[in-house]
């Protein structure tokens, strides 16, 4: 059954759908009979991954008739070329509080080595920024640990995929 998926088979699909969106279609007349269940397959696929609504009949006797398809926003969004409204909606924002940062801050110090002076200065001055100045701590730390990690690549593309 593994041959039978075909990524630019699905692609048309969803297209075909595309264009009659909001309405369901009856897949036999848009892409007609299939013998060897290319068209069902695929549907089915699509249909398991949200990205249309399918509508089928199974008989007593094991045929299946493909009633309807109809593409769901899902699928909308999957062959729009800028994500449609699932990248915008799906946007996560991300906000540590001023003592969060502060805090870690301070924890790395602690926990770097080198003289406890020169440590108990550097917490006098984190503990007493302003928030304005933490933020900007924050992003040129990070900036900073990015750019001195030798696999700061290889990391991101482990943890981001």
């Amino acid at each position: 059954m593994g041959e039978l998926l075909d990524r630019g088979f699905q692609r048309q699909i969803l297209i075909a759908l595309q264009s009659a969106y909001p309405r369901s279609v009856k897949p036999t007349e848009m892409f007609g009979e299939q013998a060897d269940n290319r068209l069902l397959v695929n549907l089915a696929y699509l249909d398991e991954h949200d990205l249309i609504d399918l509508t089928l009949s199974t008989f007593m006797d094991g045929e299946i008739t493909l009633d309807a398809a109809k593409i769901t926003a899902a699928g909308m969004d999957f062959i729009a070329d800028d994500g449609g409204l699932s990248a915008i909606l799906g946007v996560v924002t991300v906000k540590l509080h001023e003592d969060t940062i502060r805090q870690l801050v301070i924890d790395k110090i602690q926990k770097a080595d080198g003289d406890q002076s020169v440590k108990s200065a550097l917490i006098d001055k984190v503990k007493s920024l302003p928030a304005e100045a933490l933020g900007k701590l924050a992003v040129d730390g990070l900036g900073t640990a990015i750019s001195k990690a030798p696999d700061a690549l290889n990391f991101l593309t482990d943890m981001l995929g």
